[in-house]
């Protein structure tokens, strides 16, 4: 399957489960929890998905660590602004403000991801030649074999 569709379907989450908690911010908590279940899937398809995108975009580049890395860290540094940004939200404009800022913030991933990111599904050893085409070097170093399994080095 594309994994694409399933990412966007991870970021898709934040927006929906912002507009549950306004809404039911005094129903009780069943509703609560069951707004937590969308945090849960998202986490999911992000925890599931990211290395496989960014196998996808790194691959026959050398750069895989380097990329995991630096987007792990980017999401240390998203959670932390997040958690640190919203509770002084909170403190000054209460709960409804952090969400809804939460709620307009978040589409912003929405629509970079749907603007920008490339399907990657099936796309590993096609990427890396048209990078290489673009900046002019030879051909790259790996080439997808016949089985998606097995990769072999060219000469």
């Amino acid at each position: 399957t594309d994994l694409g569709p399933l990412f966007m379907a991870g970021l898709v989450t934040l927006p929906i489960r912002c507009g549950l908690i306004i809404l039911w911010r005094d129903a009780g908590e069943g509703y609560l929890l069951s707004t937590q279940v969308l945090d849960g899937l998202g986490g999911g398809f992000f925890g599931l998905l990211h290395p496989y995108l960014v196998a996808d975009l790194t691959f026959g580049t050398g750069r895989f660590n380097v990329i995991m890395g630096l987007t792990a860290a980017c999401f240390g540094l998203g959670a932390t602004m997040s958690n640190f940004l919203g509770q002084m939200m909170v403190e000054y404009f209460g709960h409804v403000a952090s969400l809804t800022c939460s709620l307009i913030i978040s589409f912003v991933p929405i629509v970079l991801f749907a603007v920008m990111m490339p399907e990657t599904y099936g796309q590993r050893g096609h990427i890396a030649d048209v990078r290489a085409a673009e900046s002019g070097s030879s051909t790259p170093k790996f080439q997808p074999a016949e089985s998606d399994d097995d990769y072999v080095q060219m000469t």
